[in-house]
């Protein structure tokens, strides 16, 4: 089937889609920004504020308030079997009790002032002000867990930071599809767009450079100061250079030199390299050249840091600091000179010989002002977030043994929902890609019930919904895992029964199935997907050039 068949369906269909079973969900809602609460009281056998300021690090209590707020605030457990609101107040209470707050609180100094307000607004200064952990400091700390997951299991096997840099930034784009309608976008924090597995380009690059930040690698995002939906470039800072990620496409810009049989690019290009070479990114882009970034417009760019203000806090890098061996995750990164470190702001200023010197540094305000949009959510954008977090709590659970009879069927007792599709998308985005597809091809089982049974309406389509989401990431795990074979025949399995769903899902299956085609000796099914496909314009320039760097591949190849 033409991909353009699969989205230009009937109004019937853009119903169907818009009514439930198109909607990927997470269940995570991000909570309104409260002022930091008290710390809990401590017992009555405890020591009072004015006894207890000093540092204790002979106190058993301190390592306990962090080891059971950390394991709380876990991934695969917030929200799930742990209560956000627990988790904070063990955490200020370590703020109270052993991490100094009151003495010397961790607020931005009036030595530091001058610096910072040349690169972030009062807003931002305010939330890097706060004396306590609030509930978003709390969300941020368990997306810092998962993007450490996700960061372990893209990086496997590589053994130089470009190699890793390049294999998280595929790992992000494949596990998150790209929605290419802007207006289709809705506001959502990081932990949320993985979780559903689709998002902007901005979006998707803010994720990436939160997961190379867990592997302590500075990136930016480049953007035109007047935006323009398609020039968007992350640049990866490695050593001396600026490695160039186009977040829109999925793919690195690449370097002139590349393995001769690499299906995708292995070898992204500089930074340096795209100024002395300009034509390198108009070939690249081909007939949409004009609506991307050309070398010279990237020598006025914006270079944004992106980051939720808590990043760059005091109280996160106190926390940090105070975190045990095997709590290795990444809360903090300083922007100004910090004990023998530079900083942020002052590595992109030094990089490759100054190349970034004279550029407009800022900290961009898009994932704060991602997540304050996303707490005012209202009417029919918060009704659609409420549908997309359905599925995730897939599969009810039933007693039948409290059956009763009725004439239209049977009745029985239903459980609480299990949100076992939400453990087991963690657990793949983490990793874990054996268990996870074991536990999407029970989620599929699970959407039938017995036909005698009275099933409650949202029940039944939560069970319908989690069934689509559950086929479409069991290929993709088997597309992670290297099951090129196998991943091909499940994203054809999924376009068979759910084509005609969801746009971005459509369109991810036949991008990433046309790849598959490619690694697996399919050179020739491959080339038609992309040639004979007409995908949207925001991915027109990968289409164009998979296609082109396959046919030469196969046209090298000896003659059967």
């Amino acid at each position: 089937m033409i991909l353009t068949q699969l989205l230009n369906q009937t109004p019937r269909f853009r119903l169907l889609a818009l009514s439930g079973i198109c909607l990927t969900g997470i269940l995570l809602a991000v909570s309104s920004c409260k002022k930091p609460a008290a710390p809990p009281a401590v017992n009555a056998n405890s020591e009072d504020s004015s006894q207890n300021s000093e540092s204790t690090e002979d106190d058993p209590d301190c390592d306990t308030f962090i080891d059971n707020s950390m394991n709380m605030l876990e991934p695969d457990r917030l929200g799930i079997s742990s209560s956000l609101e627990r988790a904070i107040g063990l955490l200020n209470q370590w703020t109270f009790k052993c991490g100094n707050f009151d003495t010397k609180p961790p607020v931005v100094t009036d030595s530091q002032k001058p610096f910072l307000k040349k690169y972030l607004s009062e807003a931002q200064l305010a939330k890097m002000d706060l004396t306590r952990f609030t509930e978003l400091d709390g969300k941020f700390i368990r997306d810092s867990q998962l993007f450490n997951g996700m960061m372990t299991a893209a990086i496997e096997g590589q053994t130089s930071d470009l190699e890793r840099v390049t294999a998280a930034f595929y790992y992000c784009m494949n596990n998150i599809a790209l929605v290419t309608n802007e207006k289709s976008v809705l506001p959502l924090s990081p932990y949320e767009i993985s979780i559903l597995g689709s998002g902007s380009a901005e979006q998707r690059a803010w994720v990436y450079i939160n997961v190379l930040r867990q592997l302590h690698i500075d990136a930016v995002l480049f953007r035109p100061a007047a935006p323009s939906p398609f020039k968007l470039l992350v640049g990866v800072l490695i050593d001396q250079n600026v490695y160039l990620f186009d977040p829109v496409l999925g793919l690195p810009i690449p370097a002139a030199d590349q393995p001769a049989d690499a299906f995708l690019i292995q070898n992204p290009a500089t930074l340096a390299t795209v100024y002395k070479t300009p034509d390198l990114l108009k070939n690249f882009y081909g007939d949409d050249a004009k609506n991307r970034f050309s070398a010279e417009e990237l020598k006025t760019a914006q270079v944004l840091i992106m980051g939720q203000s808590a990043e760059w806090s005091a109280r996160m890098r106190r926390l940090e600091d105070s975190l045990s061996r095997k709590q290795t995750f990444v809360l903090f990164r300083n922007l100004d000179p910090l004990e023998g470190d530079p900083g942020f702001i002052a590595h992109i200023q030094s990089i490759g010989q100054g190349i970034l010197k004279e550029a407009e540094i800022k900290v961009s305000e898009f994932p704060d002002q991602q997540i304050k949009e996303h707490q005012e959510l209202a009417g029919e954008a918060l009704k659609q977030i409420d549908a997309m977090k359905l599925p995730f709590r897939a599969p009810v659970p039933f007693d039948v043994k409290t059956r009763i009879q009725k004439p239209e069927g049977f009745e029985v007792q239903w459980g609480a929902p299990s949100r076992k599709l939400l453990k087991t998308r963690t657990r793949q985005l983490m990793g874990d890609q054996k268990t996870a597809i074991e536990s999407y091809v029970t989620t599929r089982l699970e959407a039938g019930f017995p036909a005698d049974l009275i099933v409650p309406q949202e029940t039944r389509l939560m069970h319908l919904m989690a069934a689509q989401q559950a086929a479409y990431f069991l290929a993709l795990g088997q597309f992670i895992q290297g099951e090129d074979a196998s991943a091909s025949r499940s994203f054809s399995d999924y376009l068979r029964i759910y084509s005609r769903v969801d746009p971005t899902r459509t369109l991810a299956a036949t991008y990433l199935m046309a790849i598959c085609d490619a690694k697996s000796d399919k050179l020739s099914s491959a080339i038609f997907a992309v040639s004979e496909n007409k995908p949207p314009e925001a991915l027109r320039p990968a289409f164009q050039y998979l296609k082109e760097r396959w046919k030469t591949i196969r046209d090298q190849e000896p003659k059967k």
